[in-house]
């Protein structure tokens, strides 16, 4: 019986949640560098399982900073879409560079 009411007032606690406002308050104090660097964060979390609730405090996160004015929204993609293929396969890998030595005909 006891459980049953843990579990009512448990569901009842996510209705009451404002998770909007929460995320407002957290990042009231930050500059644009550490939006970038909670943002990536964010989207780290997102990536892994979670709860319900902890979903909703990410994604709530997650959209207040990208509703925010004055960061550049081009960052913010590539954050969330990571390098593009040609970026990562031009700073490192196999083809990188030249691959034979030149050496002088004799």
């Amino acid at each position: 019986m006891s459980r049953e009411r843990y579990t009512r007032r448990q569901a009842r606690h996510y209705e009451e949640c404002n998770y909007h406002g929460d995320a407002m308050k957290l990042i009231k104090g930050l500059d644009e560098y550490q939006l970038y660097e909670l943002y990536e964060i964010v989207i780290e979390k997102l990536s892994y399982g979670t709860t319900l609730r902890r979903e909703k405090e990410l994604l709530a996160v997650k959209k207040v900073i990208e509703d925010k004015k004055g960061l550049d929204p081009m960052r913010l993609k590539k954050v969330r879409n990571g390098r593009s293929e040609m970026a990562k396969e031009g700073s490192y890998g196999e083809k990188a560079g030249r691959t034979t030595v030149h050496r002088k005909k004799v």
